[in-house]
């Protein structure tokens, strides 16, 4: 039996994942933030290409032929690393997608040296909250945020990182 976490493992190596750029912005709006405007779009992947460019972060996107269906973001902070903006084109949801974009993230923190990672989740976002838990994320602290304007209840939920010398993590690392 296999006690590592799903997060853990290695990513589904059909899914393509590369680093985000500008060019993927109108992909970004259509299939992932439809309700953002551009400028916030550009804003985020103009950030992630500065904590990449600077060593510290990485956005990355999912591709299939529809172009890109996902995108998620990890910045190494002092304290641990942290997953954010995770989205899956609706269509494409409860296909791995998610999932992988996860792994991998989660391979690159452990890769900087991350000691656990940390994502947080809106409480009303269900479907998330259960596939971070399945994933081996546990219930860390929650909080009230801004969240678009709105301030929304966000639980955070935390994986170590630590003593995962099993070789899983840091696998298929190198892909691009």
């Amino acid at each position: 039996m296999n006690d590592l976490p799903l997060a853990l493992h290695p990513p589904n190596p059909l899914i393509f994942l590369r680093p985000v750029s500008m060019d993927d912005v109108d992909d970004l709006l259509r299939h992932c933030w439809p309700d953002r405007t551009r400028p916030e779009v550009t804003r985020l992947v103009a950030r992630a290409e500065r904590i990449a460019a600077q060593g510290y972060g990485l956005g990355v996107v999912a591709l299939e032929a529809e172009g890109v269906i996902g995108y998620g973001q990890c910045t190494n902070w002092p304290r641990c690393a942290e997953i954010s903006d995770l989205a899956v084109w609706e269509p494409k949801r409860c296909q791995g997608i998610g999932t992988a974009i996860i792994q991998y993230l989660t391979q690159l923190a452990h890769q900087w040296g991350a000691r656990e990672v940390e994502l947080g989740v809106a409480l009303d976002n269900q479907r998330a909250l259960a596939l971070y838990r399945r994933l081996g994320f546990r219930d860390q602290r929650q909080a009230h945020v801004d969240l678009n304007g709105v301030r929304t209840a966000v639980l955070y939920l935390r994986l170590a990182l630590a003593g995962s010398a099993s070789g899983a993590v840091g696998r298929n690392a190198e892909r691009w």
